[in-house]
């Protein structure tokens, strides 16, 4: 399908290349019937898009953000992990490369380690499942680990997966992951008495928008506590900020993965943020990640496969 799209797109604009040139008519008429060929650029324009896309893929990044607060923080910074939507198994990420994912993390050496959802989905075989759940309890940041469910963790979009959620809530509470579903947790890192607010929030997706508010989550309005919010999907950005989130990060857009699916969601506005990040107030930053892994195909035109790491410091008021 992918291969499809992308032949019958090149074939189009190639045609209207053509069109072009023969109104022009002359030398550059001849040299684009020359280039053309039939169409055979076209088959060799996507052998070369689906070679790149295979590479883009499969190659992991980190992307560092830095932000500034007047909040207090432990020790005065703080070092956030996020993993968003591995995906393991059919797309870029499978239990061949935990030992890299192992060795990258462990040399950002993050605070804590925030789980913005579908680091599973209803493709994942058995194996995946139970090598990445062994990995993740190996990983012991001193503030914990934090999880909010996605819209393909536990929703059935396909078929029925191979383990339920009693397999995943059994699996992360002996990996120590905090499963957070329309609810706040104080979070300390080591033994620094200064605590840092994680709020996470019910997918949109998987409850029909059937979930807390973010006024609900927070009732008390902004104070002086660093706040993270996590959504797997970027929604209602602006009420987060309101009610007093200070980071929100999501995931889900996969910055895209296959062009044009970013353009189209951003010409329709489904997701507020389709990658990257926003200042959403002078005190709220939205940061969405492009996917620690890709969804079914070993395949990516748009977006990173990427680690997050956001470094927070605090400066004086």
């Amino acid at each position: 399908m992918i291969v499809n799209s992308h032949l019958t797109g090149l074939y189009i604009a190639g045609d209207i290349v053509g069109l072009l040139a023969r109104a022009i008519g002359g030398t550059v008429l001849t040299v684009w019937q020359t280039i053309w060929m039939g169409g055979l650029l076209a088959w060799v324009g996507t052998a070369a898009m689906m070679v790149w896309s295979y590479f883009k893929a499969m190659h992991l990044v980190t992307t560092t953000y830095r932000l500034q607060t007047t909040k207090p923080l432990p020790g005065g910074k703080l070092r956030v992990l996020q993993i968003s939507d591995l995906h393991p198994g059919k797309g870029a990420v499978d239990r061949k490369r935990i030992p890299e994912l192992n060795r990258r993390i462990r040399e950002l050496n993050p605070d804590m380690i925030l789980f913005t959802g579908d680091i599973f989905d209803e493709h994942v075989e058995r194996p995946d499942f139970d090598s990445f759940n062994a990995f993740f309890a190996t990983l012991d940041p001193p503030g914990g680990k934090w999880f909010v469910l996605g819209n393909h963790d536990l929703f059935h979009h396909w078929r029925e997966p191979s383990y339920g959620r009693a397999d995943l809530e059994g699996a992360f509470a002996r990996a120590h992951i905090r499963i957070l579903e329309d609810v706040s947790q104080l979070a300390y890192v080591g033994k620094d008495a200064t605590p840092v607010r994680i709020v996470g929030r019910k997918d949109w997706l998987y409850t029909q928008g059937n979930r807390f508010t973010p006024a609900q989550l927070m009732p008390n309005g902004p104070d002086n506590m660093y706040t993270i919010l996590l959504d797997h999907e970027p929604r209602e950005l602006k009420a987060d900020a309101a009610a007093g989130a200070n980071l929100i990060l999501s995931g889900h857009t996969h910055g895209g993965q296959i062009w044009p699916t970013g353009l189209v969601a951003k010409l329709f506005r489904y997701n507020e943020l389709n990658y990257g990040m926003k200042q959403i107030t002078p005190a709220c930053a939205a940061i969405v990640s492009g996917g620690t892994g890709t969804w079914g195909y070993k395949i990516r035109t748009e977006g990173k496969t990427e680690l997050v790491m956001v470094e927070i410091e605090q400066k004086n008021a």
